[in-house]
């Protein structure tokens, strides 16, 4: 048992499988966007319910992945998923959430959905009353740390290629361990690495990328600028959102930053991710942000995003964005530095 509070978790199982169980249909939905920590976990969790009897749970969200390390994971480990567009919210006798929660804006879930389950490690605040089950740990840096508790507390296999998953999902999340891991995080990534294939591992990080990979990181790097130890980045209008988190991990290690924004347009809403080495507060300034804006947002210490609708006036939207991100990381009168 570790020394981190993993006790009060013990249960959760236990009270898992009796909030989903029976059921012979069951939908596992992510966010929208899906990255390595939330396509892991669910599935992780598909195979759970499998090892207890559910039949061909679904694996399933409402947008696509666009990142290339992503499509990767789900191509080399043979993940199965589903589209929502597909799929038929009165077909499942059960549905689950996982590396998200229902209001926050990045789930397709409707709102008047039935729900049953909801596993999560962003900061979330379920109503004492919730119909549905929950577990939300906010200390753990990756939803797989939950997820591989489960198995592991439980007595289900754990494959190659599912360990290997849940490696992937902890290790970005937590970007390998140097963000936000709990001891928990730690003793999976531990027990996870001996599990894993190294040779899928290795191709799964390394995938081949296409041009516009390239592009983006070419205007990333035009269009950022800092405003003294704040950096900003807005990518235009972007094809999938995901990279917008993409380059402000990787402009987050220029040098003297101590804050990173990203911000670009999809589908007429202004999406942003921030990132801090400095700071615990990124998950309350990105709701800060985001409400400005009339939008949602919000995340862990280190790592946080949102979005927001878009004034038909894209100028106009982007001034106000600086002007917010000034006055929010506490550089109002700021000159902006090019970084080229």
């Amino acid at each position: 048992m570790s020394d981190n509070g993993t006790q009060r978790y013990d249960d959760k199982p236990s009270e898992f499988r009796q909030a989903l169980l029976p059921a012979s249909s069951v939908l596992i939905l992510t966010h929208d966007y899906p990255d390595p920590d939330c396509i892991a976990s669910a599935w992780g969790l598909s195979e759970l319910l499998s090892f207890w009897g559910v039949g061909h749970p679904v694996i399933s969200f409402g947008g696509f992945v666009g990142r290339a390390e992503n499509r990767a994971m789900i191509r080399f480990l043979n993940i199965p998923t589903v589209p929502f567009a597909l799929t038929d919210i009165n077909d499942f006798d059960k549905i689950i959430l996982v590396d998200c929660y229902p209001g926050r804006g990045n789930v397709s879930l409707p709102p008047n959905a039935p729900l049953h389950a909801v596993i999560d490690h962003h900061p979330s605040s379920p109503p004492p009353n919730a119909a549905f089950f929950h577990d939300i740990r906010e200390d753990y840096g990756a939803a797989a740390t939950i997820v591989t508790r489960y198995l592991t507390q439980t007595g289900c296999p754990i494959s190659t290629k599912l360990a290997t998953a849940l490696f992937c999902g902890i290790k970005t999340d937590t970007s390998g361990m140097r963000r936000g891991a709990a001891t928990d995080d730690i003793e999976c990534y531990k027990r996870l690495f001996d599990m894993i294939d190294q040779r899928l591992l290795s191709k799964i990080e390394n995938p081949e990328r296409g041009v516009e990979y390239f592009r983006v990181i070419h205007k990333a790097a035009e269009s950022a600028i800092s405003y003294k130890n704040v950096g900003y980045i807005h990518l235009g209008t972007v094809a999938a959102p995901d990279c917008i988190a993409e380059m402000a991990e990787l402009f987050h290690t220029w040098e003297k930053i101590e804050w990173m924004i990203c911000t670009a347009v999809f589908k007429n809403q202004i999406y942003f991710s921030i990132r801090s080495n400095v700071s615990d507060t990124a998950g309350t300034r990105a709701e800060l942000l985001a409400k400005r804006l009339g939008g949602n947002g919000g995340g862990h210490s280190k790592a946080a995003a949102g979005r927001a609708p878009i004034d038909k006036d894209i100028a106009l939207s982007l001034g106000k964005i600086e002007f917010y991100i000034k006055e929010i990381f506490e550089v109002p009168d700021a000159a902006a530095e090019p970084l080229l």
